[in-house]
């Protein structure tokens, strides 16, 4: 038996609802496996250093949103590629309309497939989209995506059109946001299938303070950002390993992350 199956064995049921939801986001439309935290890093939408450090904020809890304007960028792919480095402690649930407010009586990891108002099966906009940030005063890590291209977008159609507190929009830790080189700027999409994805921009906010940005395309993270460099060291050895093991599924990787998170926190 193989290490791979050994550590799929282990946790087959410790983490089984988790392992659904995960799928099920997962799944692709065109048959094709959906890329992983360390395909975006192969790709180039991450570099080492910068998946290094959202891992040390996501593997802690840190919710997140990522946003790009025109559709075919990757917000979903980026999304549950960073879903697999959730704690093990924080069940995985789907915000769904009408079915937000007490549902979730424990910490959870809540995520919504998206923040919009197109109104599409599991779209989350007007009393949906409050409830859904009302949640993060229960002590629920959030995760979602947007159609916005930065953080005033983001602004404006959370706290603006839809009258969320900015408290609760500043417990957002990490707004995402992406661009692909190849976008077709007249008509907001993806002219070349082969166009790179990056990360554009980050921003960040402890939860209490205005959210600062943190990362450019350009200047990659900037001398503001918080950072525990001790933890980043080994979350960047588990990211050097699970590139070295290319390729991996999402599923894999999470059962990886599991895995590394369980004899990390045994040796601290």
């Amino acid at each position: 038996m193989t290490d791979m199956k050994r550590n799929l064995d282990s946790h087959e049921t410790f983490n089984e609802d988790n392992m659904r939801i995960l799928n099920e986001l997962s799944r692709s439309r065109n048959g094709e496996s959906p890329l992983s935290l360390s395909d975006l890093i192969d790709r180039g939408t991450f570099d080492l250093e910068l998946a290094t450090w959202l891992m040390s904020h996501v593997s802690r809890g840190a919710s997140f949103i990522v946003g790009a304007g025109p559709g075919g960028v990757g917000k979903t792919t980026t999304m549950r590629s960073l879903l697999s480095l959730v704690p093990s402690k924080l069940p995985f649930g789907i915000a769904l309309p009408e079915k937000i407010a007490n549902t979730y009586t424990s910490p959870h990891c809540i995520i919504s497939h998206e923040l919009s108002d197109h109104r599409p099966p599991g779209y989350l906009w007007g009393q949906d989209l409050r409830e859904f940030f009302n949640l993060s005063e229960q002590g629920h890590m959030l995760v979602g995506n947007m159609h916005v291209d930065d953080l005033d977008e983001a602004h404006s159609q959370i706290c603006e059109s839809n009258n969320v507190p900015l408290i609760q929009f500043r417990f957002i830790n990490l707004f995402i946001f992406l661009r692909v080189e190849g976008e077709d700027h007249s008509t907001r999409r993806i002219n070349n299938p082969s166009a790179r994805r990056i990360t554009n921009e980050i921003y960040y906010s402890d939860g209490v303070e205005i959210h600062k940005l943190v990362y450019t395309c350009d200047k990659g993270l900037l001398e503001n950002t918080l950072r525990d460099l001790d933890y980043e060291t080994s979350c960047r050895a588990f990211l050097k390993d699970t590139l070295a093991n290319l390729p991996l599924t999402i599923e894999e990787t999470r059962h990886r992350f599991l895995d590394w998170e369980e004899n990390h926190n045994r040796s601290f």
